[in-house]
């Protein structure tokens, strides 16, 4: 029985290897864009409107301590290499990383609309811990019915109304990404856990943020850690963190996977996981 060159087998695979590559490119153009994002890395990127205008860089990120959610982009535009620029908050719902340009975000508003944002002003962050105030921010950047449902076929979904859940609970606990990170944490006999090296958020739909944490007097120093924002609490101390952990909690500590990021899960705030930088 005569068997066929080569040659020939390839030109026969040839296509169904490129309807396969293609099916392989087409479904990954449809998968949300979710991947956690590192805070320190966000800070400087440029942001771009609706109208792919460039509207200024990430000065700073917002999060709430208290959930661990990143409430606000801080964006300042105009000013001379950064000096006396105007600064203004953008919700995390309406920015978005899936962008085609390298180092630049997206922000779902036109340009005129972001020329009249208020402006913002560090000295009043406290302040956005108002209900009303922070509705106030987030009516502002609420989209239109036509803008809404080009912004469903972005992935990103809109600001809306705090959920019934933070209403009616304590109030937000805010607090900028850049102060958070190098703060040091100790747990509950003060001992020395490690530093924030980072901050692990996401863009549209909340989601809690993790911290990474460094070595410290018990953890092993090639090793560093994940764990939720919200598991992190305010020492009588100023200017440190408390995790509620010991060594052998350490020990047994998981990996820190894609799986985990996506589950969104809230019920175990106190969980620790192995963190390494392939995870992102």
């Amino acid at each position: 029985m005569s068997k066929r060159p080569l040659s020939v087998k390839i030109v026969f695979a040839l296509p169904l290897v490129v309807t396969l590559a293609w099916a392989l490119l087409g479904a990954a153009r449809t998968i949300p864009f979710f991947e956690p994002l590192r805070a320190g890395q966000l800070m400087g990127m440029k942001v771009e409107d609706t109208d792919g205008q460039k509207i200024g860089t990430i000065r700073n990120l917002v999060l709430d301590t208290r959930t661990g959610n990143l409430k606000y982009a801080v964006i300042g535009s105009g000013g001379i290499l950064g000096v006396h620029a105007s600064l203004k908050l953008a919700p995390a719902q309406v920015l978005s990383a899936a962008t085609a340009k390298r180092a630049t975000l997206a922000i779902f508003a036109t340009t005129e609309r972001w020329k009249h944002a208020p402006v913002f002003k560090s000295s009043n962050l406290a302040s956005f811990a108002n209900p009303d105030r922070a509705q106030e921010i987030s009516q502002y950047f609420e989209p239109s019915p036509t803008q809404a449902s080009r912004a469903a076929n972005n992935a990103l979904s809109t600001t809306g109304h705090t959920s019934g859940q933070e209403a009616e609970g304590p109030p937000p606990v805010l607090r900028f990404a850049s102060d958070l990170i190098g703060t040091r944490v100790v747990n509950q006999n003060q001992e020395k856990v490690g530093e924030i090296l980072d901050l692990l958020v996401s863009f549209g739909r909340p989601r809690p943020a993790y911290a990474i944490l460094s070595g410290g007097r018990f953890l092993r120093r090639e090793q560093k850690y994940a764990v939720p924002l919200s598991a992190l609490r305010p020492t009588d101390e100023g200017g440190k963190l408390q995790l509620n952990t010991d060594a052998g909690s350490l020990q047994q500590a998981p990996p820190f996977t894609r799986k985990i990021w996506d589950s969104r899960d809230t019920n175990r705030v106190d969980r620790i996981y192995r963190y390494s930088k392939t995870t992102d």
